[in-house]
C-alpha cells in the first residue's frame, strides 16, 4: 500500500522514513494551520500517531478541533516568554505572522490582513502542562518567529528525536536560519538534511537516524501525493458507477424483450378472443405505454453512460498528465542532485587548494611582508586623519575668502591651465570651495550643481568619498552630543 503524502514539500515522507520503526509516535506541530492540506502530520495521524497542534488563527484552530479529535489542539502563539503577541492574520492563507515587516510585505502583495492580540506561551510550559515525556519530532513554522520559539524550549528534559524548521523567509528562497541554528547545534543537535524550504536536525543521541536523511524522497519510499490518491479514488468510484449503469441497461433490455413477447402474446390472443377485444385493447395500450417508458429510460441511460464514458476518458487523461508531471519533477530532482554533487566537488577542490597555499613555504616566508604592508597602510591612514584634523579648522575659516578669490576670472583661468581642467587637484579644490566642480557660463564662473551637466568619473569618486566622510563625522558628532 502506498504512503499518502499531504505535506507541501514531502516532509512527512522524510519523517516516515526516519521513524519507520516507531508505532503510535508523538509529535508537536507549531504553526499547524490546515489539518489536511500541506499538513506535515496528517499522514502519521492516519497511521495512529497523535500529538499537540499549536495554531493561533481561529479558522485553522476550529478545523483542527474537528479533524483531529485524538490530538491536543491549542489556540495560542509560541515565543520565548509567556504573555501576549500582536498577530497579523493573513486571511485565507498560511502566512499569518507576528512580524510587522512580513505583514507589511504581504499587504503590499494584495493579501487581506486582520490584526488581533493572542495569548503567548513557551514550548517548555506546553510540555510541562501536558506531561510530555518523549517527542519523536518537533515541527516549527512561525513565519519569522522560529528563533523566539526555540528560545522557549530548553531541550533538556524533553528532547525531540528530529526537529524541522522552515528555513527561508515567507514566500521566498532567502535563507533565514542563521539566527536560530546555533540554538540547536549548541544543545546537542546536528544538521542532517535541507529540502529548499526546511532544515532537519537530529539529536546527537539518535544519530542512527542520520542515514534516513542521506537522500531526498524517491520512488523507493512508495508514496503518492494526496491529490493523486484522491483522483484515483474518484476514478474507481466512477468506474463502479459505470458498471452499475451497464447492469441497469442490460436489465432494461431484458425487460423490454419480455414485454415485447407479452405484447405478441396479447396480439395472438386478440384473434382468438374477439369478445374480450375491449379488455385486451386496454391491456395492449398499457403494455405499449410501459414499453415507451422503458425505451425512454433506456435512451436516458445510454446518454448517461456516454457522459460517464467521456468523464472516465477525461479523468484518465488527467491521471496521465499527473504521471508525466511526476516524471518531469523526478528528472528535475535528479538534475539538481547532479549539480549539487558537482558543486560539492568544486568546493572540496578549492578548499584543498587554499589549504595547500597556506601550508606553502612562500606563504610563510612572505608573512613579514604582509604584516609590514598592513602596518604601513595603517600608519598612512592615521597620518592622513591627523593632518585632516589639524588643517580642517583653518581651511574652513579661510574658505569664504578663498571663494571670493576663486571667482576672479583671470586667476581661475590661470589656475585651471596650470593644474589641468579635469585634474584631481582641480576637482578637489572645486569640491572644497563650491561642493561641485565649477564651469564657465557666458563669461562668468558658476557652480556645476547650478546646471545639469555630469561630473567626471574621477570627480564623482572623490565627491562620494568626501560626502561619506562628512556623513560619518556628522554621525560621530551627533552621537557625542547625545551622550
Amino acid at each position: 500500500m502506498s504512503f499518502v503524502s499531504y505535506a507541501q514539500n514531502y516532509e512527512d515522507v522524510m519523517l516516515a522514513r526516519a521513524l519507520r520503526g516507531v508505532e503510535q509516535g508523538f509529535y508537536i506541530d507549531v504553526g499547524a494551520q490546515d489539518p489536511v492540506d500541506d499538513s506535515v502530520t496528517k499522514a502519521l495521524y492516519d497511521q495512529g500517531w497523535h500529538g499537540i497542534n499549536v495554531e493561533p488563527v481561529t479558522f485553522w484552530f476550529e478545523r483542527l478541533c474537528t479533524d483531529r479529535p485524538r490530538d491536543i489542539n491549542l489556540q495560542v502563539a509560541v515565543s520565548d516568554r509567556p504573555g501576549t503577541l500582536h498577530l497579523f492574520e493573513v486571511v485565507d492563507s498560511g502566512l499569518s505572522t507576528t512580524d510587522p515587516g512580513f505583514a507589511s510585505r504581504h499587504a503590499s502583495a494584495g493579501h487581506l490582513i486582520r490584526e488581533s492580540d493572542v495569548a503567548c506561551v513557551t514550548l517548555d510550559s506546553i510540555c510541562d502542562g501536558h506531561q510530555v515525556a518523549e517527542v519523536h519530532f518537533l515541527k516549527i513554522d512561525c513565519e519569522g518567529a522560529e528563533a523566539a520559539a526555540l528560545r522557549g524550549i530548553s531541550l533538556q528534559h524533553v528532547r525531540p528525536w528530529v526537529i524541522l524548521l522552515e528555513a527561508t523567509e515567507p514566500n521566498s528562497q532567502t535563507p533565514a536560519y542563521a539566527e536560530w541554528e546555533p540554538l540547536l547545534t549548541s544543545r546537542g543537535y546536528h544538521f542532517v538534511y535541507e529540502d529548499g524550504l526546511n532544515r532537519f536536525y537530529v539529536a546527537d543521541e539518535h544519530a542512527e537516524l542520520d542515514g534516513a536523511f542521506s537522500y531526498p524522497p524517491n520512488v523507493f519510499d512508495r508514496f503518492v501525493r494526496a491529490s493523486e490518491a484522491a483522483a484515483r479514488d474518484e476514478l474507481e468510484r466512477l468506474r463502479g458507477a459505470s458498471t452499475a449503469l451497464r447492469h441497469s441497461v442490460d436489465y432494461l433490455h431484458n425487460e423490454n424483450e419480455r414485454r415485447e413477447a407479452a405484447l405478441v402474446e396479447h396480439r395472438a390472443r386478440l384473434s382468438e378472443f374477439e369478445k374480450r377485444e375491449a379488455l385486451h385493447m386496454t391491456a395492449l395500450a398499457e403494455q405499449r405505454r410501459l414499453v415507451s417508458q422503458s425505451i425512454e429510460r433506456e435512451s436516458f441511460m445510454r446518454a448517461e453512460l456516454a457522459r460517464l464514458h467521456g468523464e472516465i476518458l477525461r479523468r484518465d487523461r488527467e491521471v496521465d498528465r499527473l504521471h508525466r508531471e511526476v516524471h518531469l519533477r523526478d528528472e528535475e530532482v535528479a538534475r539538481l542532485h547532479r549539480e549539487v554533487h558537482l558543486r560539492d566537488e568544486e568546493v572540496a577542490r578549492l578548499h584543498c587548494l587554499i589549504h595547500a597555499l597556506h601550508r606553502s613555504t612562500s606563504w610563510r616566508i612572505t608573512f613579514p611582508l604582509r604584516l609590514l604592508k598592513r602596518g604601513t597602510q595603517r600608519l598612512m591612514r592615521a597620518g592622513g586623519h591627523i593632518l585632516y584634523f589639524i588643517l580642517r579648522w583653518p581651511a574652513r575659516t579661510a574658505r569664504p575668502l578663498l571663494r571670493r578669490i576663486a571667482k576672479w576670472q583671470w586667476l581661475s583661468a590661470t589656475a585651471t591651465r596650470l593644474a589641468g581642467k579635469d585634474s584631481r587637484l582641480s576637482t578637489l579644490a572645486s569640491l572644497f570651495l563650491f561642493g561641485a566642480p565649477p564651469i564657465e557660463a557666458e563669461g562668468e564662473l558658476v557652480r556645476r550643481d547650478q546646471v545639469a551637466l555630469p561630473m567626471t568619473s574621477r570627480a564623482m569618486r572623490v565627491f562620494e568619498e568626501i560626502r561619506d566622510a562628512r556623513q560619518r563625522r556628522r554621525c560621530n558628532d551627533d552621537s557625542c552630543g547625545s551622550e
